[in-house]
Order: C-alpha cells, then structure tokens, then sequence
C-alpha cells in the first residue's frame, strides 16, 4: 500500500471513530454497544437494545437484536450469510519483514466466514477431527493434563488461574490434535489475546499496524509448519488438511486460516469456560459448594457458565436479499449483529435469567456456541474439556476463590478473565 492510501486508510479510520462517537452523543444504541470500551462488561447496554424491540436499527443502518427468538432465526437461515469480520482487514499488506507473500486472517479466510456450498465442502473436511468418538478417545489425555496442571498449582498463596491452569489444558490439547510443540506456548497465548482485539476492527492507525503485526506472525509460523509437514506428513491434523491441498479439496490460504483458527479457537473459548466459572462460583458461593459436593453436576455448570458469560458475544450476519425480519423489512447486505450474549439471557427463554443457577433445566439452549451452518466445530473438545477441568479444579480445591480484581480480556466480543487471581484451598 502507498502512503498515500495509507493516509487514506488512517484518515478513513478517524472519520469512522467520529461518525460512531457522534450517535453515541445522540443516544444511538446500537452505536453506544460498538464503541464500548475494550474488555467492558456489556451487559447494561444489551439490555438497552432488549428494551427498544426485537430487533433495533441504528443511525449507521446496522441492525441488532437482543431476542433470543430473532438470534436463532438469523443464525439458521439461509436468508442471512456470515461475512469477514472487518473491512479494514482488507486493505492489509505484507510488512518489509514478513516471509510469506499474503496475509491470512483466521476467520475471514477460514470456513469461519464462507457459505455453503464452499463452508459444507471445507467444514466436512475439518469435522471428523472433532467428531464425537476421537473426542471419547482424547478424555484420558486431557484428564492427564488436567492433573499436570493441578499438581503445579501453588496452595499458600494466591495464583493466576488463567496463566497457571486455564490457558495451560485446552493450549496443551490442541497442540497435540495439530500437532504444534507445546515449546511455543507463549505465542499461541500472545496471539490469543491479541486476535480478541484485532475480531472488534481496527479503530486507529497503531490498532491497525498491530493486526498486521499479528496475522504476519500467524501467517510466517503456519507457512513453516504446512511447509515442514508437506515434507514430513505425520498422523496430526495440519498433516491431513495438507494432503486436502494437494488433492485440490482447500487452497493454501484456506489451510493457513484454519490452521489459525483452529489454534485460537481451540483453547480461548475454553479457558474463557474455565476463567467465567472460577468467578461465578466464587460469586455465588452457595453454588461453589453444591458444584463441590456433587461433581455430577459438571456438564451443568459447564452450560450455565456458557449460558451467562458467552465467550463470543456477538457473531454478525448479512442480509442475502430483501427480506423481512421481526416485523421489519431490511434491504439486501444489511448486517445484522445477533447479540448471542444477550440471547442467553432473554427473560422469554430464561427464568430469573442474570442470575447464576447450576440447576437450570434448559442452560443447554444457550446459542454461545451459534447455531445453523455456521455452529462451532470444536463445541464438543470445549465442553469435554470444560467439564474434566472443572470437576477436577473442584474435587482438588472445593473452596476456590477469587483472590482479587478481575481483569478481563481487551475485547468486545470476547468475553472472559484475562487474569484471576485465586486461593486454591
């Protein structure tokens, strides 16, 4: 990109922070959802949009809905397809240090953000990696990573559930299914963190040249690792979908992004399950104790956090032609933003529904996890491994608790404790 359209870009970008903070002032509150701060809790502006009707339309023409009902209705149609999560993205380059000649980004160039019939043929190829059976198979690793972890876990004095334990099992896991050396932890965790800022877009000059900093990185490390197993083909799963490659069924930015994908998405969600259920529990402290005294209860905690605290708080779908939707008619591309963490707690689904319940009989119908075409792959590895980590979290330390503030990750969409301090006894 030339300076000039550099210039262009930042420029572009400016007058957007304006236009957006400008309905802000005006009470807009679609706008006011969009321009929250990064890692704020965004509960009180959900139910703001709840409160205008089914379905709001902001100054910008965006929509967004808070019902349930609507939410599940967008995800499911074929009248509504998933789009990239930002157009700034787009105008991307490679930096003068970068080694690959394209940058790929995890989800708008993955199966993430295409449509049938290219998602069915890219998804049917990435399923059976995740399909029930291998994930029965994988409960005595994880459980053995589990118990690693525990044993690490220092009981005299407060510490980082997140860094010691959280981030530590689904990392470890994933590693393992793609076939990535645990040695290169720390980055996958940097690249974590930081891809929850780059999903919200780019505001600012520095916020842009930091997600071309990031998907540089992913991109270089995947092409190494792709290279390496086109050479050395092994029985992980970044070795299959190279062979997927050469038999034409995925190009090779589809295997870079899925790769990324898959990494991020492989152990955010869950430790954002892990990090969200320390805190509720510790919140309500008559629920810590019935959790304690019937581990059982795991698969139902697991939902209910789930079902609370969505890890991704709102997915964005886009109108495929005119159509009409909660009594209103919307013209073809206009995005509409299913606010899945306020679906989660809609009054007309969900009984008493701000409040933690462990024994709430339809947790499971929470749609953090989407719904239709575009419902996560890897639901099934987050919830097993959600339920072995916590149960064993549980009958090791029935009495944890948080030790101090929460800070959570520097996201809109992302929701979930960046750092926990906790007593482990």
């Amino acid at each position: 990109m030339s300076t000039v359209d550099e210039l262009r870009t930042v420029a572009g970008l400016y007058r957007a922070r304006l236009r957006l903070g400008a309905s802000v002032a005006v009470g807009d509150p679609v706008a006011r959802v969009l321009h929250m701060p990064r890692g704020a809790d965004g509960y009180a502006n959900y139910e703001k949009i709840r409160a205008r009707g089914d379905l709001v339309r902001g100054r910008s023409g965006l929509c967004m809905t808070a019902s349930y009902a609507v939410c599940n209705e967008v995800l499911r149609s074929d009248r509504f397809f998933a789009a990239p999560t930002s157009a700034v993205r787009l105008k991307l380059t490679p930096p003068s240090w970068q080694r690959s000649d394209v940058l790929v980004h995890p989800l708008d160039d993955s199966f993430a953000s295409a449509n049938p019939p290219e998602h069915t043929a890219l998804r049917r190829i990435v399923a059976p990696f995740f399909s029930p059976q291998l994930m029965r198979a994988r409960h005595a690793y994880i459980e053995k990573v589990v118990a690693e972890q525990l044993d690490r876990l220092d009981r005299d004095e407060p510490v980082d559930l997140i860094d010691e334990f959280a981030i530590q099992v689904p990392s470890k896991v994933i590693c393992e299914i793609l076939g990535l050396p645990e040695s290169d932890h720390p980055l996958f965790v940097r690249w974590g963190i930081e891809f929850g800022a780059t999903v919200d877009g780019a505001r600012s000059a520095s916020e842009r040249r930091r997600t071309q900093v990031l998907l540089a990185e992913l991109t270089d490390y995947f092409d190494a690792v792709v290279a390496d197993r086109q050479r050395r083909p092994g029985e992980d799963l970044i070795s299959k979908l190279a062979t997927a490659v050469a038999e034409g069924a995925m190009t090779r930015i589809g295997l870079l992004a899925t790769c990324q994908a898959l990494l991020i998405g492989g152990f955010v969600t869950t430790a954002n399950i892990i990090g969200n259920a320390v805190v509720a529990l510790s919140e309500n402290p008559e629920q810590r104790e019935a959790f304690a005294s019937d581990l059982d209860l795991t698969n139902q905690v697991v939902e209910e956090v789930l079902r609370l605290q969505a890890p991704a708080q709102y997915s964005v779908r886009v109108a495929r032609e005119p159509t009409r939707l909660a009594g209103q008619d919307l013209r073809k591309g206009t995005p509409v933003v299913t606010l899945l963490a306020a679906a989660n707690r809609d009054p007309e689904v969900f009984t008493d529904p701000e409040r933690f319940d462990i024994d709430r009989a339809n947790a499971r119908d929470h749609l953090s996890f989407a719904a239709g075409p575009h419902y996560c792959i890897g639901a099934g590895l987050a919830r097993l491994e959600g339920q072995i980590a916590l149960r064993a979290l549980l009958e090791r330390f029935p009495r944890i608790r948080v030790a101090g503030p929460v800070r959570y990750c520097p996201s809109r969409v992302i929701r979930g404790p960046e750092h926990v301090l906790v007593h482990c006894r």
